[in-house]
C-alpha cells in the first residue's frame, strides 16, 4: 500500500521524507471539505521538487460558467502530468474524455463509492481508481477488493466530511443572534451526542465527525488483501505530530498511532443505514 497525505500547510518535503508516497493536492476554486487548498501553481511548484506522486481534488459542483476554466485546469494538470484526478462532477469526466486528456480520473463522489458495481462501471468509462466511502463495513472494503480491478483508495486516518451546504449557515446563525461570528463552531447533535465540526469558506458549510476515523486496526490487513492506496489526513494536528503518525504507519507502529489519534473505527463493524439495501 502507498501512504499519501492530505496537509494543512506546505512543509510536504519534510512529510515525504519521513516516508509519504505522495501528497494529495485540495485544488483552490474546484474543491471543497478540506482546511487548505492549493493553487496551480503551488502543484507546479511541488511538480519541481520531487518525483514522488502527486494527486489533485476537485470535487465541487460545477456550474456552467465555470466549464471553460475547468477545461483549462485539466489541461493544465495533464501537462503537469499529474498521477490523478480525484472527481465528484460528471463534467471533469465529460471534459477529459470529449478532448483527450490524458489523465487519471478517480471517482470520489464521498458517500456513494460504496460498491463494486458502481465502480466497475465507471471503471468501464475510463476511470480506472475509486476512493472508497468511510460509511461501509472492513468486510465490505474487501468484498469490493475482490470484485473490482479498480486501484482503490482507503482513508486511514482524518476527519471525514459529513454534509456541505452552498449557503453560509455559520454566517446566518450568528447574524440572527446578532453576536459576533466565526468560521468554525463545534456543535452537538442531541440524541447521539455526536459532535461535529463546522466550518465556512467562499464555497458555503461543511459538516465534519469531530472525532478523527483511525484505521490503525486493519491497516495490515487492508495491505494483504491488496488495497493500493492509504490516506492519511494532516487535520488538525501540529507538523511534529503528523510527521510520527506517518513514521508510525511506515514503520507499523499502531499503539503509537492509537495513542496520537484515538480509536474511533467508523464503520468498520456496523453498517450504515445510510444506503439502498436489497
Amino acid at each position: 500500500m502507498k501512504l499519501l497525505g492530505v496537509i494543512k500547510d506546505n512543509n510536504y518535503i519534510d512529510y515525504l521524507n519521513c516516508g509519504l508516497d505522495g501528497i494529495i493536492f485540495p485544488l483552490k476554486d474546484f474543491s471543497v471539505d478540506y482546511f487548505k487548498y492549493f493553487s496551480l501553481d503551488e502543484i507546479q511548484e511541488y511538480k519541481s521538487r520531487t518525483k514522488k506522486k502527486c494527486y489533485v481534488i476537485i470535487n465541487k459542483l460545477i456550474f456552467n460558467k465555470e466549464l471553460n476554466m475547468l477545461l483549462f485546469t485539466l489541461k493544465k494538470l495533464e501537462d503537469l502530468k499529474v498521477d490523478g484526478v480525484f472527481f465528484y462532477d460528471l463534467a471533469v469526466v465529460n471534459l477529459v474524455k470529449e478532448n483527450n486528456i490524458n489523465i487519471n480520473l478517480i471517482f470520489n463522489q464521498t458517500h456513494m463509492v460504496m460498491n463494486s458495481d458502481t465502480i466497475n462501471l465507471y471503471y468501464n468509462l475510463g476511470v480506472s481508481s475509486a476512493y472508497l466511502s468511510n460509511e461501509i463495513t472492513k468486510e465490505e472494503i474487501l468484498n469490493i477488493r475482490n470484485n473490482t480491478k479498480s486501484s482503490l483508495f482507503v482513508l486511514l486516518l482524518g476527519n471525514p466530511s459529513v454534509a456541505m451546504s452552498k449557503r453560509k449557515l455559520l454566517t446566518s446563525y450568528f447574524a440572527n443572534k446578532s453576536i459576533k461570528g466565526k468560521k468554525e463552531l463545534i456543535i452537538k447533535e442531541p440524541i447521539s451526542k455526536q459532535e461535529f465540526l463546522v466550518k465556512e469558506d467562499d464555497n458555503g458549510t461543511t459538516f465534519f465527525y469531530n472525532k478523527r476515523i483511525n484505521l490503525s486496526n486493519i491497516y495490515l490487513e487492508l495491505v494483504s488483501n491488496n488495497i493500493d492506496y492509504g490516506i492519511i489526513m494532516q487535520g488538525n494536528y501540529s507538523s511534529l505530530e503528523y510527521k510520527k503518525l506517518i513514521t508510525s504507519f511506515v514503520n507499523f507502529d499502531k499503539k503509537t498511532i492509537d495513542l496520537i489519534a484515538g480509536h474511533n473505527r467508523g464503520f468498520l463493524y456496523r453498517k450504515t443505514i445510510y444506503k439502498v439495501k436489497k
